[in-house]
């Protein structure tokens, strides 16, 4: 009996190579440019939106926290498990702030590229009009549903978002406080 694991990318495989066999090699890069638009800008905003969260924001609050009798810094965990402690939630506070100010930014760029992929395989019969470029994606969405339609799904990618931002750059910053020792 074959495992769904092998069945699942034998599946794969043989999508990949039709659309090869479909469009060439070149299909394969096909979402790139939407790709980039969308994570350029985040990873711009993220990486210097965290610095500015972290420096402004949570390094004084923790700091006056840990000052503060009964404090982080008073607790029975001691000074030095006190300072990594308040280091991890400097970092995952200001890694999901500072991702949920990037994905509300680039969200039409998201919605614009998932609405570029569907329009891909929408149905022949259905009245969808395909846009060829990312410009003309935002500007029907625009004119059809407003500047709303450019943040349709914001709240489910915050979800998403603001988690993944603050585990990564903790275990980013925790990894990188243990393997510096």
């Amino acid at each position: 009996m074959q495992s769904s694991a092998t069945h699942d990318f034998a599946t794969v495989m043989r999508g990949v190579s039709a659309e090869i066999n479909n469009g060439g090699l070149r299909t394969l890069w096909r979402g790139l440019v939407p790709t980039l638009w969308r994570d350029v800008p985040f990873s711009a905003v993220y990486w210097f939106g965290y610095e500015q969260w972290k420096e402004r924001v949570y390094e004084p609050m923790f700091a006056a926290m840990d000052a503060s009798p009964g404090g982080v810094g008073h607790s029975e965990l001691g000074v030095l498990r006190s300072d990594v402690l308040a280091r991890l939630a400097t970092a995952f506070c200001s890694g999901a702030s500072s991702g949920v100010v990037a994905a509300a930014l680039t969200n039409p760029f998201d919605v614009a590229k998932t609405r570029r992929q569907i329009e891909r395989h929408a149905s022949p019969k259905s009245n969808t009009v395909q846009h060829t470029t990312l410009t003309r994606v935002v500007r029907h969405i625009v004119a059809t549903e407003g500047v709303r339609g450019l943040y349709v799904g914001l709240a489910p990618r915050l979800m998403k978002v603001a988690p993944s931002c603050a585990i990564m750059i903790s275990s980013y910053e925790l990894g990188k406080s243990v393997f510096s020792k």
